[in-house]
């Protein structure tokens, strides 16, 4: 199974009905006989590993997968192992890295071609590339005789780091450690695991078995480094080195005959910081988190009292300064931990995560932290909930329209409520009464001022928003409620203004967001400066598919607007990371219509978006982390 064969039996297995053959070439990026191929190839697959289920075709409806029972974590642990493998491009480039800041030099394009097994052209195209991306950590790649990575010791560090934890840790661990680790002795890899087991005993903390893998990546890399002379030579020292990174630091002295800082203890001790723990609530409660995380968690808690009117719960502070401390550890050491549920918390969840950001990022304390973009995804994601529990979301108001016994009228209304806190039944009516009512020229008590929309088990016939449901009032059922109701806005339509346009610019992701600064103020949508637009897109932003998506609601907005820009690479050296970019701006005094902009912008951002492919050879490193 290739990528993009794994890429269409995510989509079969996320579809809830028939989709044609042109639907998913649409979505893959790719011909309509392309997919029937790969349905072909899926099938193939399921039946060789003794799978029942299949991909079934319906003449006039598309395709579909039949799931069987008890087969779909099995199907989705298959999914995984596949979208796990790499890219062929991704893997030398990985590769290239690692022999660049991991091996002895000197490095030479001749080589890095003899070393990867590639013609000296191909090597010099990566290079030409990664002087580009190399150069928005703040490293750069001198380029001549040698090749050489150049830039503060511990940014390469945190820099390989992060290019290793932006992928599929099983394809890394199988494709590209074994290059790292052959610089380490069986017998020294088995001791920095002896290391890592006094680490967290002395910690009090049990490392996650990823959060072990990663750490043990790192001490591979701390102890290649220095043995190739690229040592640290100062850290941050508002902490003084523990009785127990002491020891350990006489510990890697005597096996390995290096001679270790303090600076690299220090450095050593925050990456034992970022590390993701076995949180148990017991862990939870024993914790104390630093001073300046529990400032930060006072700063917000006062910014959401002064906003919504109520405080933090008391059970959600601690695991908001533990988040914060991480977060600030990871920033320190340049480590960008991606976040899976990142597009999931400033996408799916917009209308909140906007909600929420125009409060916290005017956060002085918080802008300061500068906390990578994961991270902050992080916090709301957490803060979410806080949301729900002060009903600082518009909730809807819906009248159940039901023309049958009383069962279906409680039990209606019962399950809408208890399955979303968006919506709330004021009032069961029956067809005759919304009949009557909608009437032209029938007072006093328009549907408008009672009601949101109405909820009805049959088509109505009514000028008024209203969704049918099935009597079953399921999960789906209230999922279409929600897809549907927030285009409509105190009765009426809700019209977002939008345009869409033409935006060249550099590929660089600093070109890209002054052109788009540029423009929105042109356009007369922004008021601020640079700098702070450039740190909002930075921290809110998020890359769909290959499209840049970025919402914002607060100060700096002069007037709500939607803005679809395709990008143009004004300096043609590559194909660019995202090839669209989608803006909604909010303006502050429209706060409470949030939920429809967003429904309205994420519709257009459906529409439009650059969906192809996002691993091919030209414009793949997608994920690449920030």
């Amino acid at each position: 199974m290739n990528s993009r064969q794994g890429a269409l039996l995510r989509a079969l297995l996320n579809a809830t009905d028939y989709k044609t053959s042109s639907d998913y070439a649409r979505q893959l990026g790719c011909s309509e006989r392309t997919v029937r191929t790969d349905v072909k190839a899926l099938n193939a697959t399921l039946e060789h590993e003794g799978f029942a289920s299949r991909v079934a075709r319906q003449r006039g409806a598309g395709l579909r997968i039949l799931v069987m029972p008890d087969e779909e974590n099995r199907i989705e642990r298959l999914l995984g192992e596949a979208e796990a493998e790499m890219h062929p491009r991704y893997e030398r480039l990985c590769q290239e890295m690692i022999a660049l800041t991991c091996h002895p030099g000197p490095h030479s394009a001749d080589l890095l071609a003899r070393r990867m097994f590639r013609n000296k052209q191909q090597i010099q195209a990566d290079l030409r590339w990664w002087q580009g991306v190399l150069a928005v950590s703040g490293l750069s790649l001198r380029l001549g005789r040698s090749v050489t990575v150049e830039g503060p010791e511990w940014t390469i560090r945190g820099f390989v780091m992060s290019m290793l934890f932006s992928f599929p840790a099983a394809a890394v661990r199988r494709r590209v450690l074994p290059s790292l680790l052959g610089t380490i002795d069986p017998y020294d890899r088995q001791f920095l695991e002896r290391c890592i087991a006094e680490m967290q005993r002395d910690l009090g903390f049990e490392f996650s078995s990823n959060a072990q893998w990663q750490f043990g990546v790192y001490l591979c890399i701390m102890v290649t480094r220095i043995r190739l002379g690229c040592s640290l030579t100062h850290w941050r020292a508002d902490e003084p080195v523990t009785p127990f990174f002491a020891y350990l630091q006489k510990r890697l002295e005597r096996h390995f005959s290096i001679a270790v800082s303090d600076a690299e203890m220090g450095l050593l001790r925050d990456m034992a910081n970022c590390c993701t723990w076995q949180w148990s609530l017991a862990a939870i409660r024993a914790y104390e988190p630093s001073e300046r995380a529990r400032r930060l968690v006072g700063d917000i808690d006062a910014a959401l009292v002064a906003a919504f009117g109520a405080p933090l719960p008391a059970d959600m502070a601690k695991p908001l300064a533990i988040l914060l401390e991480s977060g600030l550890a990871r920033r320190t050491c340049g480590l960008v931990a991606p976040n899976p549920n990142e597009e999931a918390v400033k996408y799916e969840a917009m209308d909140g995560a906007c909600l929420l950001s125009s409060v916290l990022a005017c956060l002085p304390s918080l802008r300061e932290a500068d906390l990578f973009s994961p991270d902050y995804a992080r916090l709301i994601l957490v803060l979410l909930d806080y949301l729900d529990q002060v009903g600082a979301m518009r909730c809807y108001r819906v009248g159940l329209v039901v023309n049958c016994g009383i069962d279906l009228a409680l039990w209606g209304a019962h399950r809408i409520e208890k399955l979303s806190s968006r919506l709330s039944v004021t009032d069961v009516l029956t067809e005759n009464e919304v009949t009557a009512a909608a009437s032209p020229g029938r007072e006093p008590a328009p549907l408008a001022e009672r009601f949101d929309l109405l909820v009805a088990f049959e088509p109505l016939d009514v000028d008024f928003p209203s969704v049918t449901i099935s009597p079953a009032v399921s999960r789906s059922d209230i999922d279409h409620i929600i897809a549907s109701i927030p285009l409509w806005r105190r009765g009426r339509a809700a019209r977002a203004v939008w345009k869409q346009e033409v935006l060249p610019c550099s590929p660089s992701p600093e070109g890209l967001f002054a052109a788009l600064f540029e423009r929105l103020g042109a356009d007369g949508l922004l008021s601020m400066d640079f700098d702070r637009f450039q740190w909002l897109a930075w921290t809110l932003s998020i890359v769909k598919d290959r499209t840049l998506v970025f919402a914002w609601c607060g100060e700096g907005v002069r007037k709500t607007g939607i803005r679809i820009f395709r990008l143009e690479d004004t300096d043609q050296t590559e194909s660019m990371r995202c090839t669209m970019a989608a803006v909604l701006l909010v303006a502050p005094e429209e706060r409470g219509d949030l939920t429809p902009a967003t429904q309205a912008f994420k519709r257009l951002v459906e529409d439009y978006a650059d969906t192809s492919d996002a691993m091919t050879d030209d414009g793949f490193f997608v994920r690449f982390a920030e």
